[in-house]
């Protein structure tokens, strides 16, 4: 399982990227990220987009919001995180979870 994160999906949409083309595992999205995207898409119109992109994906329950949230979901369920957030990837690092990013249109191990 690749967990997203909000600003992945946000990069994703900005930059008109297929993430299923790199993605060969099933893709999921915390439900943090969802309320994250739901408060940002009230005022920007790529995080309305990233919201309806992530409805696309499995949908998983946490408790936790932001990247506490993200970090609860690798935990729970397993799996690597994807975002591009370096405090976060240095987070998750600092877990033993593995960490992918997306940069010039290509996602990549961290």
């Amino acid at each position: 399982m690749i967990i997203l994160d909000t600003n992945v999906l946000i990069y994703a949409i900005k930059t008109k990227i297929d993430l299923t083309k790199f993605i060969d595992e099933e893709i999921a999205v915390p439900t943090s990220a969802i309320k994250e995207l739901e408060k940002l898409s009230k005022k920007n119109a790529d995080a309305k987009l990233a919201l309806k992109l992530a409805e696309k994906y499995r949908t998983i329950k946490v408790e936790s919001i932001g990247d506490d949230g993200i970090i609860e979901a690798a935990v729970k369920y397993g799996g690597n995180v994807l975002t591009n957030d370096r405090i976060l990837q240095k987070s998750l690092k600092g877990k033993n979870i593995r960490v992918t990013a997306v940069t010039k249109g290509m996602v990549r191990k961290l």
